[in-house]
């Protein structure tokens, strides 16, 4: 869901793992709505929400000043896994579908190497985890030339400069979410690695312009079906005959949701 400020030409839209929740805390209080909240990390999502768009298809909402934060693939992958797995432990959570995971063999509360060589597995069992590492074609559609500015991750101290300019106003983020276990690509096995850096490949196309594979070794051979951060939001894993099968065209996503969400406006 794209997120407007009144008042100010600007619509925010997020990406999960890329600093949504100190954006958005940001932008409460741009709009006068930012009440003390108990827990911050995770209060503000229930304000402002995080929503799908078709990601076939650039978003054409008419909305101006478009803004978001992408991040490099490979770290954004890793930091789900950190936050999601290590620091709230979903998979112990009520809405994972625990009788997936035991049909597959696998852990609720498995090591790094075992979630990136599972991980479309995961996201199938559980629609956080899914949330959090599909691709970020799924909140932005299909193309980056609709937005006014695009910030990298690395950057967020231009984003807080990028809202005081438009505001008038000193802004200051907190860090929120941030992972209390930090992460990185050396953790992986070379297994694992290769695995990850398959399931990101279309990421790394849509962001060529932002970040280089090549900084992680570059993205190796595969098969056209192998999983990928496209897939595990649009055609869920189906185990047939002992395999699961993927999609392997986008003829293949034609019954995704298409809607597109009204935008969530800020302020009084």
């Amino acid at each position: 869901m794209a997120v407007q400020i009144q008042g100010l030409p600007v619509t925010y839209y997020p990406v999960p793992k890329s600093g949504t929740s100190s954006v958005k805390y940001a932008l409460m209080a741009l709009g006068g709505g930012q009440a003390p909240l108990a827990d911050p990390d995770n209060e503000v999502h229930g304000h402002l929400f995080t929503s799908w768009v078709d990601p076939f298809v650039p978003v054409y909402d008419g909305l101006g000043g478009k803004f978001t934060i992408v991040r490099d693939p490979l770290e954004r992958l890793l930091s789900a896994y950190s936050s999601r797995i290590l620091d709230v432990d979903v998979l112990a959570r009520s809405s994972t579908k625990a009788e997936m995971l035991e049909a597959f063999g696998l852990p609720t509360d498995p090591d790094l190497d075992t979630f990136i060589l599972n991980v479309e597995k995961y996201s199938a069992s559980s629609w956080e985890i899914q949330f959090h590492v599909a691709s970020p074609r799924h909140f932005l559609g299909s193309s980056l030339f609709l937005f006014e500015h695009v910030f990298r991750f690395e950057e967020m101290d231009r984003v807080e400069a990028f809202l005081s300019s438009v505001s008038g106003r000193k802004i200051s983020m907190p860090r929120l979410q941030a992972a209390r276990t930090r992460i990185s690509p050396s953790d992986l096995s070379p297994a694992a690695m290769a695995k990850a850096m398959r399931f990101c490949r279309y990421d790394y196309a849509f962001l060529v312009d932002y970040y280089d594979p090549a900084r992680w070794g570059g993205i190796p051979k595969g098969a056209p079906d192998d999983p990928s951060s496209l897939h595990v939001a649009c055609d869920f894993t189906v185990p047939r005959d002992g395999r699961l099968v993927y999609p392997r065209t986008l003829r293949n996503l034609r019954d995704f949701l298409a809607r597109r969400p009204l935008a969530m406006r800020v302020g009084r």
